[in-house]
């Protein structure tokens, strides 16, 4: 895969993981957690950001979308929430996304790349690794934790 390439595919991550924290938000009761959740939009839009800029530096426009899948996925949530999943459900199923995005971003960092871009990457993969410690602090709160 080529670096551009890889780009494209982490900026649709982080967009699709942006917009899915950013709905979560809207979908818990507690404050404590639409705030958690509100930070992590945040940090996941830097990451996009932080990612197209560097796109743009190899050349050509960045990507600005998500994918069809995070889409989807947001639909989803969107039908637990409505069959009561509540806030645990919200939390889980943040938790489930960040393991797909920390497997991007590992398969992106085992290919050849430039070194300023493996270490943007090695600290983006780090903030969504310390969120996932985040999220199963707040799980096990709520009596599951993950096995």
């Amino acid at each position: 895969m080529n670096i551009v390439d890889i780009l494209d595919r982490l900026i649709a991550i982080s967009i699709d993981s942006e917009k899915r924290y950013r709905h979560a938000a809207k979908d818990v009761e507690r404050a404590s957690l639409e705030a958690f959740f509100q930070w992590q939009a945040l940090n996941r839009k830097a990451a996009a950001d932080d990612l197209s800029a560097e796109r743009r530096k190899i050349g050509g426009g960045a990507n600005e979308h998500g994918t069809l899948a995070g889409l989807a996925d947001r639909a989803a949530l969107d039908f637990s929430v409505v069959m009561s999943k509540g806030d645990t459900g919200v939390i889980e199923w943040c938790r489930q996304d960040d393991d797909l995005v920390i497997a991007e971003y590992q398969k992106a960092l085992a290919e050849e790349l430039p070194e300023q871009v493996r270490l943007m990457l090695e600290r983006q993969l780090e903030r969504v690794r310390s969120a996932v410690g985040k999220l199963d602090g707040i799980l096990s709160v709520f009596g599951k934790p993950r096995s």
